[in-house]
């Protein structure tokens, strides 16, 4: 890797050390980075994305359309024993731990033989607070 590659790393490693509890998409970390003076290139800025989800340092989310990802620091084993749930109204993140969706992994797994990746699972609806708006 050559030092502006390491630069370019170094930049949105301290990003998302910085809003580990935090998703962005790739725009709004565009703009975030721009704020601070630290220019990325749109098509780098993706390119080193993509290396930090192969590494597992940075997770991708797939937003409502699947048109938008949202990423966030993967927080070492912190974001890799739960799931995920997103409203679809205002964006939140939830982080869950749930005995009864271990029950289901397992569940499918028994009967499908079928391993789930939690890391993966995402699962969309309302949140208690848009719910009740």
């Amino acid at each position: 890797m050559s030092e502006y590659n390491t630069k370019q790393r170094e930049v949105l490693l301290r990003f998302f050390n910085d809003n580990m509890h935090h998703h962005f998409t790739a725009a709004e970390i565009e703009l975030e980075l721009a704020k601070r003076g630290e220019k990325l290139g749109k098509a780098t800025l993706y390119r080193r994305l993509e290396r930090l989800v192969d590494e597992g340092v940075v997770r991708r989310f797939v937003a409502d359309d699947a048109r938008v990802s949202c990423y966030q620091y993967a927080g070492g084993d912190e974001c890799k024993n739960h799931y995920h749930l997103k409203c679809l109204k205002c964006g939140e993140l939830l982080h869950v731990e749930c005995d009864y969706l271990d029950e289901m992994g397992s569940h499918v797994l028994e009967h499908h033989g079928f391993v789930v990746d939690i890391q993966k699972i995402t699962i969309c609806g309302v949140c208690e607070r848009c719910a009740k708006a």
